[in-house]
């Protein structure tokens, strides 16, 4: 009965998580200053105006992004787990957490 539970629990957040999950077409990509945030990129169609940072270094986050398919990932408030420059920041700039790349 206990692993059962444990199962149950597992699936339930296991579909949670995926729930959240997105997939997005990247559009351009850039190096950014902050940390350990130093990326940000925008998405297609063109000129849509949406954008988000996420981490790593451009050089190596960049060519992965933009030859990608798409990018599975989802996205979190940049004020949850990195420090704001100031407080307007929370609730405006957003992290795209990369969980995968597709190519196909």
């Amino acid at each position: 009965m206990r692993k059962l539970l444990v199962y149950l629990a597992l699936f339930t957040v296991s579909n949670l998580a995926n729930a959240n999950q997105l997939k997005v077409e990247v559009d351009d990509c850039g190096p950014l200053a902050r940390g350990e945030l130093g990326v940000v990129f925008s998405l297609k169609p063109h000129g849509i105006g949406k954008s988000y940072f996420t981490k790593g270094s451009a050089n190596d986050v960049c060519p992965k992004l933009t030859s990608a398919k798409y990018v599975v990932g989802y996205i979190e408030d940049l004020c949850k787990n990195h420090k704001p420059r100031n407080n307007q920041e929370c609730g405006v700039l957003q992290v795209f957490v990369i969980q995968k790349y597709v190519n196909k």
